[in-house]
């Protein structure tokens, strides 16, 4: 797509690199004026979700409903509803779903209770136990054709890193953060961008903050070192009130002024926080370009042809997943631009983006940039996503 939307040609030019914390590659764009060569680092948690995933029902189910109760009694639920309803809504998504499939298991219980004409410790058992096997039943049918279990293992996986439950996954951010070092200091390139997105957006404020305790200067000296953050959901470590470490983590990271910081919000995204500031953690009615982070505030729609869009308009995963995705028209954000294309981050990343900086050729305009050359000088992209 981003080829055919920006009149620009791209290639994959090196076999992938992958070790158990990531997995590289190098890429080169280019237009009639401009090339790049960015060189894609993912940073990788895969086999700490799949051995989520792999845990049985039972043990989901439970641990799901000590989360429940958890957001409840602190508080967390009704801070969430304040700040996003529509992320409160995906909170409580899969416990709706739980909740139709037992009732629809009591009803057929029921209705089997009446054509038994079993009375008494009878009826009871018999409801009981075909409930349980209806809902059982649609959770194995239904469980991850609808996103009900991978929903589940977010929530419980959120629940115990808030708590300090994950050594495994502290172990990994730090690795994380011991990458994010490597390419600073020995990248050849202009810029690093680093791009969060979803949970892996508090993962990002996490790695950068222990980063940049280990090195204090990190961002003083050395490329230019950029943050993007995507379809974010740092407040859902943030509003809990245990999620002191990721609230730290991103106030380190806001208060280094020499990170550029960018978070994009889009409404129809309902598993985000739309107009939700990050840092403060309060609702802002506008967008911002302090850099604290900026916030552009973008619609989905805009960048996704209309049949496109039409089709998914209620596939909340999909559209949840466009920011990483290439658009199919030209808009104020397209992910492949800010990675692949010739424009420094702050002015990619500017509130019009590159709708006004690129020709239907693709040729980058002379009046977009005072500083643009010809040829671009290579950058780092490194990513870590849920």
């Amino acid at each position: 797509m981003f080829q055919g939307t920006w009149g620009a040609q791209a290639e994959i030019v090196s076999g992938i690199e992958a070790t158990p914390v990531s997995a590289s590659w190098e890429m080169q764009a280019s237009g009639p004026n401009w090339n790049t060569h960015t060189v894609y680092e993912m940073l990788r948690w895969d086999d700490l979700i799949l051995e989520d995933h792999a845990r049985g029902m039972l043990s989901r189910l439970g641990q799901s409903l000590v989360t429940l109760a958890d957001f409840v009694v602190t508080g967390t639920l009704f801070r969430f509803m304040y700040a996003s309803w529509k992320y409160a809504g995906f909170f409580l998504f899969p416990y709706l779903y739980l909740t139709g499939f037992a009732a629809c298991g009591a009803g057929i219980g029921y209705g089997l209770v009446r054509l038994t004409g079993a009375t008494g410790f009878a009826a009871v058992l018999l409801t009981v136990v075909v409930a349980a096997g209806v809902t059982a039943g649609l959770l194995h049918l239904l469980g991850w054709r609808w996103p009900i279990n991978h929903v589940f293992d977010d929530w419980i996986f959120s629940r115990e890193f808030v708590y300090g439950q994950r050594p495994r996954m502290d172990a990994r951010i730090d690795q994380f953060a011991g990458r994010i070092l490597d390419r600073a200091r020995n990248a050849d390139v202009d810029e690093i961008v680093i791009v969060g997105h979803c949970l892996g957006a508090a993962l990002v404020m996490d790695s950068v903050a222990r980063a940049l305790k280990c090195e204090p200067e990190l961002a003083r000296r050395g490329p230019s070192l950029c943050i993007l953050t995507v379809g974010a959901t740092i407040p859902k470590f943030s509003l809990h009130s245990q999620g002191q470490r990721i609230r730290l983590a991103t106030q380190t990271v806001a208060d280094e002024r020499r990170i550029h910081w960018t978070e994009y919000h889009a409404r129809d995204d309902a598993i985000s926080f739309y107009r939700f500031d990050p840092v403060i953690l309060k609702r802002v009615s506008r967008e911002r370009s302090d850099g604290r982070p900026n916030i552009r505030r973008v619609q989905l729609h805009d960048m996704m042809d209309k049949a496109s869009f039409r089709r998914h308009r209620f596939n909340f995963m999909v559209l949840h997943y466009k920011f990483l995705m290439g658009n199919s028209v030209r808009a104020e954000y397209d992910y492949c631009l800010i990675i692949c294309g010739p424009l420094p981050f702050d002015e990619i990343t500017a509130p019009r983006g590159g709708v006004d900086c690129f020709g239907e050729d693709g040729a980058l305009l002379k009046r977009a940039s005072s500083e643009a050359t010809e040829v671009t000088k290579p950058a780092d992209s490194t990513v870590g996503a849920a």
